[in-house]
């Protein structure tokens, strides 16, 4: 299937975690990654690694996402995961379920290494989900993929590419029920 190249070219990305806190010490430990070209999903042109921490996961964190220290000590570290992401990104706007949360962690490891990187616009799904359901208080993935009628199955559930599909699947459903009433993208940068 040929893309047209004048459609919008979108990443939906997702990270995993050793916990909520990157500046308390939190790290990376797995990144996922998937195109969006115009409404198109492209499943097949993944990006997807663990990631070595270089800390131990807490049991909590095992618990949600299922990625154990042993899963992740041969893995590669994000210094070396993090210029292929940039690639596989390209001049893409990025999209994320929660940006502040992913894009927390991106800034923390931007900031410690001194990279001079251009902003990164940001889609926030759950901004699209708040103009999307005005009526609605929450908008975890659960409950936005649930509105949509989509569905995910268990094992995949915090799991970057998982998470990165579903995220993939709600941001055209809403984009396409939003029409020219998109919520603006986010700046960020060092």
């Amino acid at each position: 299937m040929q893309l047209s190249l004048s459609l919008d070219e979108y990443v939906v990305f997702d990270l995993e975690t050793t916990g909520l806190s990157p500046w308390a010490g939190d790290e990376i430990i797995e990144i996922g990654a998937m195109k969006v070209f115009g409404d198109q999903i492209d499943e097949a042109g993944y990006f997807h690694s663990l990631v070595n921490p270089k800390r131990l996961i807490s049991e909590e964190a095992t618990r949600v996402n299922g990625i154990s220290n042993e899963m992740v000590a041969g893995a590669p570290t994000f210094d070396e995961i993090f210029p292929k992401f940039l690639d596989f990104v390209g001049s893409a706007y990025l999209v994320a379920q929660n940006a502040k949360f992913d894009m927390s962690f991106l800034m923390k490891y931007i900031m410690q290494k001194s990279l001079k990187l251009p902003p990164f616009e940001v889609y926030d799904t759950v901004q699209f989900s708040r103009r999307c359901f005005p009526e609605e208080s929450r908008h975890n993935l659960d409950l936005i993929a649930s509105r949509l009628g989509l569905t995910i199955a268990p094992e995949d559930r915090h799991r970057s590419i998982g998470d990165v599909r579903l995220t993939a699947q709600a941001f055209v459903l809403l984009r396409e029920r939003l029409g020219d009433n998109l919520p603006p993208r986010e700046k960020w940068t060092v």
